[in-house]
C-alpha cells in the first residue's frame, strides 16, 4: 500500500521553471555549465559537474601564445647537431638565450631574438629574427663571429611541442685565427636547420 503520507518530508525537491536557468556555453575549448545549483538535488549537481569537467578536458584547445623555448636541431653548414634555449623577456617580444653545436665546427653562442608575434594567443606560426655573438673552432681554424639569421616556430596545438626552422650566416669579426699556410680548410660559416622545440 502506497500512501503519500508515508514519504519523508524534504525528499522531493521542487524546481520552479522561472528559477532554473541552465546555460551551456562554449568558451575557447572549455564547456562551462552555469546553473542554479542550489535548486538541484545532489545527484543532479554531480551530473552537471561531470559534464562541465568533461567539456573542459575533451575540447580542442587552440595554440597558445609562444613563450620561452628549448630546441634541438639537425642541419647542414657550420653544425650538424645543435641545441639551445630562448628565454622570452617578460612583457616584451624579445628573447635572450644561448646555443651549442657540433659539426664541421664547434660552436657556442649568446643570442638575442625578436619575436613580433610571441604573445598573440591562437597564432600557430611565430617568425623570429636572431643576432648572436658566436665562437667557432676546428683543428685548423677559429674565429669570433657575429651571427645574423631568422626562422619560424610552428606550434600545431599548443606551445608545448612544436617545429623550428632556422637559417643563418656567420661573419668572422674578431679573434680570427686563419688556416695555417699549406693547409686547406674552408669553414662553412652558415647554417640551415630544422628541429623540435619545447615551450613553456
Amino acid at each position: 500500500m502506497c500512501c503519500s503520507s508515508d514519504r519523508k518530508p524534504g525528499r522531493a525537491v521542487q524546481v520552479r521553471d522561472s528559477q532554473e536557468a541552465t546555460r551551456i556555453s562554449w568558451s575557447g575549448s572549455c564547456l562551462w555549465a552555469k546553473t542554479r545549483m542550489s535548486d538541484l538535488p545532489v545527484a543532479a549537481r554531480a551530473a552537471v559537474a561531470v559534464v562541465a569537467f568533461a567539456g573542459c578536458m575533451t575540447g580542442t584547445r587552440p595554440a597558445l601564445a609562444q613563450g620561452s623555448q628549448a630546441y634541438v636541431s639537425l642541419g647542414a653548414g657550420a653544425t650538424d647537431l645543435s641545441g639551445g634555449v630562448d628565454w622570452l623577456v617578460v612583457d616584451t617580444p624579445v628573447a635572450v638565450g644561448g646555443e651549442l653545436g657540433v659539426g664541421s665546427l664547434l660552436m657556442a653562442s649568446l643570442a638575442v631574438s625578436y619575436q613580433p608575434f610571441a604573445r598573440q594567443v591562437g597564432r600557430e606560426v611565430h617568425p623570429f629574427l636572431r643576432a648572436s655573438l658566436t665562437g667557432v673552432s676546428s683543428s685548423p681554424y677559429s674565429a669570433g663571429c657575429i651571427g645574423i639569421g631568422g626562422g619560424l616556430a610552428y606550434w600545431p596545438r599548443s606551445r608545448r611541442v612544436g617545429l623550428r626552422l632556422e637559417a643563418g650566416k656567420l661573419f668572422p669579426s674578431f679573434k680570427v685565427a686563419p688556416t695555417p699556410p699549406g693547409e686547406v680548410f674552408a669553414p662553412r660559416l652558415w647554417n640551415l636547420r630544422a628541429g623540435v622545440a619545447f615551450g613553456w
